[in-house]
């Protein structure tokens, strides 16, 4: 299911518009689409990664538990059904080909395919937040299947929420090669994930900053419909935007397109996606979708025209577009975003735990505001060790502003509730 979560621009943003002419630029994956590519609206290409490095990622906010798999190289995933974490010695596989895979959501950074079978807050899927300690801990295993055709068996036992640590056992089906990690997530904090190879147990750091780029020329899983209507996870190639960039799509429209705020930019990871291309049966080569204008606010606020011109196919991976800088966008106050914030989970269902970094004063004002800037919410409330819990259960489904104002500073993010 889609959820399309949508920001009014005038709550916080003031527009300028200041047309540019349109540039011509490309983006090759290289053959096979080996690569991933990071790409900045502003700066072009800012890193390139070789994609079969890593078979799982964990999303590096302290307060999160999302851990993703690698399904463009064909990695899958289910959850051991025949018993509990107790299993863990005698693993029977009996009825697998049956059991579900898990896949990575589509348009969630956050929602791995670990965290599928989550019942929202405090179970994520994989594990179980406790309120007292804030750790998370794992009560499932999973069976992994890596592209090179292995089998493993992984537990991801627990993660220390304070310390932004997790520890994982993997090992061979019949129990040979176990081994046990703690991986400390601290280091890769500024990007969007810290990788590991579960057939060399190595971490793999292959991001650039997560500041640093707005889209990613990517192959991935993601869920494609047939004639029907009927749902399947499929590998495609395509284009993801970045946490906090914003996207819409226009469509059909004429070439010289530009009023990108007659649809709301949306917060989703595959609003551009991969349909904005198909394979030609007469041509026996890929066509683009025509009278479709997709525009892109980066993390700068800046929007951009983006409409993509060329896809090669496999044999170099390469994407050609032209992008063009349609308005300049100034901040109010302050970004929405604010990285000593956090909130968890996020999307949310019923509570949410906030936390806030380097926060000696324990009185805080919490102030929820809807898309039209209406304060739905306010209260006084302590922080403990810069922590507090709000219960949101009677919120209704959409997208809100948390606003903490303590003596030393006020901060705010964004938060969902679906």
């Amino acid at each position: 299911m889609k959820f399309n979560y949508i920001i009014l621009l005038s709550f916080i943003f003031t527009p300028s518009f200041a047309f540019s002419n349109p540039e011509v630029d490309s983006v090759s994956m290289g053959s096979g689409y080996a690569s991933d590519v990071f790409y900045s609206l502003e700066n072009g290409v800012v890193a390139t990664a070789e994609r079969n490095t890593w078979d799982i990622g964990f999303y590096t906010t302290t307060w999160s538990a999302g851990i993703i798999i690698n399904g463009g190289i064909g990695t899958s995933l289910v959850t051991y059904e025949n018993g509990d974490t107790a299993s863990w010695n005698a693993i029977d596989t009996t009825g697998m080909a049956n059991w579900k895979r898990l896949s990575n959501a589509d348009t969630i950074w956050e929602e791995g395919a670990f965290n599928r079978n989550s019942l929202d807050h405090p179970d994520y899927g994989w594990g179980v937040y406790n309120m007292i300690t804030h750790d998370v801990v794992g009560d499932s295993i999973y069976i992994i299947s890596l592209a090179n055709g292995a089998k493993k068996k992984l537990w991801i036992r627990s993660k220390n929420s304070i310390n932004n640590t997790y520890v994982f056992t993997y090992a061979d089906l019949d129990g040979a090669n176990e081994f046990t990690e703690t991986l400390d997530v601290t280091p890769y904090e500024d990007k969007l994930f810290v990788y590991y190879n579960l057939s060399i147990g190595s971490v793999i750091d292959r991001e650039p900053a997560q500041n640093s780029w707005d889209l990613l020329f990517s192959r991935y899983s993601a869920t494609v419909y047939d004639l029907e209507g009927n749902p399947s996870s499929y590998v495609v190639v395509g284009v993801l935007s970045n946490l906090d960039v914003l996207a819409n799509k226009n469509y059909p429209v004429a070439e010289n397109f530009r009023d990108w705020s007659s649809k709301p930019l949306e917060d989703v990871k595959t609003l551009i996606g991969h349909d904005w291309k198909y394979f030609d049966m007469n041509t026996f080569g890929y066509s683009i979708e025509d009278s479709t204008v997709y525009f892109v606010q980066n993390l700068k606020g800046d929007v951009y025209k983006f409409v993509p011109t060329y896809f090669s196919g496999q044999s170099e991976g390469k994407t050609v577009f032209t992008k063009e800088l349609i308005s300049l966008v100034s901040v109010a106050e302050k970004q929405i975003s604010n990285n000593k914030m956090s909130i968890a989970p996020n999307p949310a269902t019923n509570q949410i735990h906030i936390s806030i970094e380097g926060i000696s004063t324990s009185l805080a004002e919490v102030q929820i505001y809807d898309l039209a800037g209406k304060e739905v919410f306010s209260t006084n409330k302590t922080l403990t060790n810069g922590q507090l819990e709000l219960e949101v259960d009677n919120f209704q489904i959409g997208l809100y502003l948390v606003r903490i104002a303590t003596e030393e500073q006020t901060f705010t993010q964004k938060l969902i509730i679906r």
